[in-house]
């Protein structure tokens, strides 16, 4: 959101912590690791969560979404659901090549296994898998009807 960025993962804190939120996350994230209970933990990630969110809101990228959390559909979790505000950013998409590329990203954004998750050659394979059949799809007579690559 600051364009602020690591110039590689040993740095992640110390870029994170010359961003503007800063300020107002690290207190909160430093009680939520400190957190010896479940709720206090979650207590203080929500607070994280809706202060990205509302920053999210501030940048004016998409009309406003609210920023609170909510429970984890029937689990008694508070949660961003930050599908919400991808959906919100999808929607101001104009261009139609980038708006009919698949919204596809890390791993764990489209595989819900752990089975694979919790397996790092599982997830690369998922990964090359994914990545070869949306190359396939680009070509001419690929997609789900047209040839496969191996992978």
């Amino acid at each position: 959101m600051d364009r602020r960025y690591p110039p590689y993962a040993k740095w992640l804190g110390s870029a994170f912590a010359r961003t503007p939120q800063a300020p107002a996350l690290t207190p909160v994230l430093t009680a939520a690791l400190a957190a010896t209970d479940r709720n206090i933990r979650e207590h203080h990630l929500a607070r994280a969560y809706e202060t990205v969110a509302t920053a999210h809101n501030r940048l004016g990228l998409t009309e406003p979404v609210d920023p609170a959390t909510r429970p984890y559909h029937g689990r008694p979790f508070r949660v961003l659901h930050a599908e919400r505000f991808a959906a919100a950013l999808l929607d101001r998409i104009t261009d139609p090549v980038v708006r009919g590329l698949p919204p596809i990203g890390a791993v764990d954004q489209f595989v819900d296994s752990t089975d694979v998750l919790g397996h790092p050659e599982s997830a690369r394979e998922a990964t090359r898998a994914t990545t070869a059949l949306r190359r396939a799809s680009d070509r001419p007579g690929g997609g789900p009807s047209g040839p496969t690559p191996p992978v």
